[in-house]
């Protein structure tokens, strides 16, 4: 048989492309316990296989046992040979190059972006041996898009996008592989060993971090002082504050309010009104996505990106990651809005919209690929998550209020004379709404209104304050903000900047939600901007940044751009190896006390002399007291995933508490005592009942029934008469299918 073998990038997207151009049924098949499908459109067999993200990456071709720098000798090879934790994604790989030798014709499905052209293109050519493959290009999972997309697909991948994405694939693998290494080593040459890391982005936006932090540590206060007046107009209470606002002159401070501190009334010397329009927001692109669920929810960036990921696989939303703030009339907003009106929680906003020109305030930025995000108007999902709903629920009123009337406000400045010192006030008040009514609950506009009153009228003094207060360090970054801050400076794209600061979390470079540097993080900096300052420089960061766009558009060779990373790079290391003793002698200090944080667990509760750290042996990592032999407290913990403290105690037993962090998993938090009463099924009591229903058999020990329960390893079979019979038995795979 011969068919058309589509390559989707995930496998819910390649259900929905399936599923969308079935001209009759959908047959799914299974080969090696991953779904394909098969189905036919306009009489042409069809085969759609999902990819899982990335099935190759950037490695060396090196001795990996062989640790040295400068390296440049990479070659393109499957994910699942590079990582282990990518095990997952050797059968996806098997199915699409197992499907691909029969098929007439490949066509890339994989999102249209720089990743998406990237994962498409490099398993067409090195995993299918591929030149080429046909293209569909769609920015949302509808069924009319994708038909859209499959009848009028390009001849051929978007070579501009794939050279610009392998490209910076292997830049980032260049920097982030060999800086790492020099930084390692340096402090393997002192005889400590830490794995140190950074990149060709991470470095400059850590550099610009910690300089912000330097200039927080170096804020030195100075006071002022402000004198404000309570006021009253009939029942109306109002606050106003003398017009030099912030007084560094503790002198003239005092002499205003001693002339004014007595006083019961002040005369209106001046009213100004002023009216004034709020336009409608512009469409949301990621970045302006990310900010808002910020301010709005606390839904951090990278979780933000992950729901909007989610929604548009649900085919709710529009292609998330893109930089436009633009809509397009051709993607046919009437339709939209009909399909949105279907639900009843907007049928009375979409009528409003539906009534208006439909002419969105589009703002500058675009996107060659994408449009802004919005809604498609598909019917929303059940299963949707509280936070999930909040974001698509923000994305549909963002996409109403785009189409709004300006919004009518009030400003009314007010001048008061107190013993001949000027004192201000300010009221500010929504005459009309508009566009508000449309974002509402999201417009977040303050609203201070004044009493009505006249030029020369006399107002009651309630009360004079004078105010003693210092001026405040710049503010500290949060995980919204910085994300912000990166697209100023041009550091990252619009898909990877969460994943940079992320990186820098996990690193132990930053800490805390509004950020702040660890002193490893600081160190790590000092160092290379003393050493080798180019590592961390923005601007050559953004050179290549730049020369990527170029690419993209292929009015520049990917060889050029490689050729000078080795280069710059060469040279860099060059300065680097000669300063190595000193690097790793500077390090080295913020090395040791930050492994001593990292395995430091809490006060151990056995002695109360000594402290709980994890420490590894023979067969792996385990918790103990610092007091050895002393105190032989010892707690064995899980070897996969991250593990540190959870800086508080159990609330039942008083114990230290760890967190246990894996990947693509909620954080767990769990008491290190074994016999602690929350162990008893590790948060799972409402299930008791339903698990004594299942017949495990009896318990070895004391014949009582044993009962299915979890913990931190996993799933296990214990006697129901816990914790006076502690019997455990492993449970088969058997046993977990019954």
């Amino acid at each position: 048989m011969s068919y058309l073998l589509i390559i989707a990038e995930k496998p819910s997207a390649a259900k929905k492309i399936a599923y969308a151009l079935a001209d009759k049924t959908v047959s799914v098949e299974r080969k090696n316990s991953i779904s394909y499908f098969k189905t036919s459109h306009n009489n042409e067999e069809i085969i759609v296989a999902p990819a899982v993200g990335h099935l190759f990456g950037v490695t060396t071709k090196e001795d990996k046992k062989q640790w040295t720098y400068p390296v440049f000798d990479v070659e393109w090879v499957p994910s699942y040979k590079m990582n282990k934790s990518a095990d997952y994604s050797k059968k996806y790989l098997s199915n699409i190059l197992f499907l691909s030798k029969k098929a007439k014709e490949l066509v890339v499905a994989c999102d249209y972006d720089i990743e998406g052209e990237t994962i498409g293109y490099t398993i067409v050519k090195y995993g299918c041996k591929k030149k080429d493959a046909k293209r569909m290009k769609f920015s949302t999972l509808t069924k009319k898009e994708l038909i859209d997309s499959y009848e009028n697909m390009s001849p051929t991948i978007n070579m501009g996008l794939a050279m610009a994405g392998t490209t910076r694939h292997v830049l980032d693998f260049y920097f982030g592989i060999n800086i790492s290494r020099a930084l390692t080593l340096s402090l393997k040459a002192k005889g400590r060993y830490k794995v140190l890391s950074s990149g060709r982005v991470q470095g400059p936006a850590l550099y610009f971090l910690v300089k912000r932090e330097q200039e927080i540590q170096a804020f030195i206060p100075k006071p002022f002082w402000q004198i404000q007046a309570d006021c009253k107009k009939n029942q109306y209470l109002f606050k106003a504050m003398h017009k030099d606002d912030k007084i560094f002159d503790k002198t003239k401070a005092d002499d205003i309010f001693s002339k004014v501190k007595d006083q019961k009334q002040g005369i209106v010397e001046e009213l100004r009104e002023k009216k004034y329009k709020v336009n409608p927001p512009h469409p949301f692109n990621l970045s302006d996505l990310q900010m808002e669920a910020y301010k709005l929810f606390k839904v951090t960036p990278k979780e933000c990106q992950g729901i909007a990921q989610k929604l548009y696989e649900s085919a709710l939303i529009s292609y998330p990651r893109t930089s436009s703030q633009k809509l397009d009339p051709k993607l046919g907003f009437v339709d939209i809005l009909d399909k949105l009106s279907k639900n009843a929680k907007y049928t009375a906003i979409t009528k409003e919209v539906l009534k208006t020109k439909l002419h969105p305030n589009n703002g500058k930025k675009d996107d060659p690929a994408h449009p802004a995000i919005f809604p498609t108007g598909e019917l929303m999902k059940d299963n949707l998550s509280s936070r999930e709903e909040k974001i698509y629920d923000l994305i549909v009123k963002r996409f109403f209020s785009c189409f709004g009337e300006a919004a009518l406000r009030k400003s009314l400045d007010l001048t008061l004379d107190i013993n001949k010192e000027l004192f201000g006030a300010n009221g500010k008040t929504t005459l009309e709404e508009n566009w508000f009514r449309w974002y509402s609950p999201y417009v977040k506009l303050e609203e201070t209104t004044l009493p009505p009153m006249a030029k020369g009228e006399t107002i009651d003094i309630e009360k004079m304050h004078f105010l003693s207060k210092e001026t405040q360090p710049p503010a500290r970054y949060n995980e919204a903000s910085i994300i912000k801050e990166l697209e100023r400076r041009g550091l990252g794209t619009k898909a990877t900047r969460a994943d940079i600061i992320e990186n820098l979390y996990k690193r132990g470079y930053l800490k805390e939600k509004r950020i702040e540097e660890t002193k490893l993080g600081i160190s790590v900096i000092d160092t290379l901007e003393k050493y080798c300052p180019e590592i961390i420089s923005e601007s050559m960061t953004r050179r290549f940044e730049e020369e990527l766009g170029k690419i993209e558009k292929n009015t520049l060779q990917s060889s050029k751009i490689i050729d000078e990373a080795r280069e710059e790079l060469t040279k860099i290391l060059k300065e680097f190896k000669s300063n190595e003793l000193k690097i790793g002698e500077s390090l080295i200090d913020a090395v040791f006390e930050t492994q001593k944080q990292e395995n430091h667990i809490g006060k151990c509760p056995n002695c109360e002399k000594g402290n709980l750290v994890m420490k590894r042996g023979k067969y792996g990592r385990f918790i103990a007291c610092d007091q050895y032999p002393e105190c032989k407290s010892i707690t064995s913990i899980p070897q996969k995933g991250m593990i540190k403290s959870a800086d508080k105690l159990c609330s039942v037993c008083n114990h230290p508490m760890i967190k246990i962090i894996k990947a693509r998993k909620k954080p767990q938090e769990i008491c290190l005592n074994k016999n602690c009463k929350t162990k008893q099924l590790d948060g799972e009591e409402d299930n008791v009942e339903k698990n004594e229903k299942k017949d495990f058999g009896k318990c070895p020990k004391c014949g009582g029934d044993l009962i299915e329960r979890s913990s931190i390893y996993g799933k296990f079979l214990g006697c129901k008469n816990y914790p006076k019979c502690k019997t455990i038995v492993k449970l088969n795979k058997d046993k977990k299918k019954e």
